[in-house]
């Protein structure tokens, strides 16, 4: 299910909340799935348990996932807009943005350039 690229240089608990987010939001796991404790995912997945407690965090605190006792990390209701579904990614481009010591107009320009002309009328 997931799929973790050590040299990618995106951390890998970002890349794990990247892509429980796409899984989210492509229907694989759906409304009150429960996602497996971090000790269980990370011997999976052959990293280490913090990872992915930092993943589990930042899904938590973005309203993705919860924390029920008893059954551990549960897939939360959709109740966010298209945009806020990019929030994760936001946070991953402002941290690497800040350790780079890039400005907001910075990235902003680089967005900017992203930004072609042909995906401003979806």
């Amino acid at each position: 299910m997931y799929s973790l690229n050590a040299t990618s240089g995106t951390p890998i608990y970002l890349q794990i909340v990247d892509q429980t987010c796409q899984l989210v939001a492509g229907g694989q796991l759906p409304p009150g799935a429960h996602l497996p404790s971090a000790r269980a995912m990370a011997a999976g997945l052959g990293i280490n348990p913090m990872a992915v407690t930092k993943a589990y965090a930042l899904l938590e605190r973005d309203g993705i996932v919860s924390h029920r006792r008893g059954f551990g990390m549960v897939v939360e209701e959709a109740n966010t807009t298209p945009a806020e579904t990019i929030r994760p990614q936001a946070h991953a481009l402002v941290e690497a943005a800040r350790r780079l010591r890039l400005t907001r107009n910075d990235v902003v320009n680089q967005i900017d350039l992203a930004w072609k002309p042909d995906r401003e009328n979806p």
